[in-house]
């Protein structure tokens, strides 16, 4: 029996539900509390040791935690990035991030299927960039010795279509809702603030993302964007 697909639409309610407060608390204390824990016990030790290593070592958690909370805020709120709207090509983006993963080529095999490559899109194109380099960079990491990705370019019902398909691990059926949770993930190491972002900007776009997963089999990312998305204008 196939099993059924399961569908993530940023509705308002869900960035609401983003958005709050008792959600996302826990994360963000974890994520900043253990580098700020690092550089409170090396000034400890400075105050009785003057190790330049030190500094340095305290100086990098310092970035660690601003580098969290600065992703945070910039999906929180990501009006007011500053990023002007522009039309731009999804293939040509694709294939320029493609290209960051050459040494990948051994041990995945890459195929694309792009169809209707003349369709622009209208948005904020260095958005669009990061969100479409973090499914491509989950999709690599999830196959861990040799596998395929695929990656489909194509016009339906007046929406463009984007798919991004991998064999890797896949992701568990009780966790395909909690996709798009900031600090919800399911690697040993890492934020979720990856997926939060690309379910962040496709919403704003006035699209959807739908996930498509199984275990051991892999995972199918499909974004759907309309074609002439016209931003909603902002009240005075």
């Amino acid at each position: 029996m196939k099993e059924k697909i399961h569908e993530q639409v940023m509705s308002e309610n869900h960035l609401s539900q983003l958005a709050s407060v008792g959600q996302i608390a826990a994360g963000i204390a974890h994520e900043v509390r253990n580098p700020l824990t690092a550089v409170k016990g090396f000034l400890q030790l400075l105050e009785h040791d003057n190790k330049p290593d030190y500094i340095h070592i305290a100086q990098s958690e310092l970035e660690n935690a601003l580098t969290t909370l600065n992703n945070l805020l910039h999906v929180s709120k990501p009006d007011q990035e500053e990023e002007e709207m522009q039309s731009f090509s999804v293939v040509v983006e694709l294939e320029a991030i493609l290209n960051l993963f050459q040494d990948q080529l051994y041990n995945v095999e890459i195929v694309t299927k792009f169809k209707d490559t003349e369709i622009m899109v209208h948005g904020k194109k260095n958005q669009f960039k990061k969100a479409f380099f973090n499914l491509i960079k989950n999709a690599f990491e999830s196959m861990e010795s040799k596998g395929t990705l695929i990656i489909c370019h194509y016009v339906a019902a007046d929406q463009l279509v984007v798919t991004i398909e991998d064999t890797g691990v896949g992701i568990p059926k009780d966790k395909l809702t909690l996709l798009g949770t900031p600090f919800y993930t399911t690697k040993d190491h890492g934020t979720g603030m990856g997926l939060t972002q690309v379910f962040s900007v496709v919403y704003q776009h006035g699209g959807k993302v739908i996930v498509d997963s199984k275990e051991n089999r892999g995972t199918k990312f499909t974004i759907r964007l309309p074609k002439h998305y016209v931003p909603p204008k902002r009240g005075v």
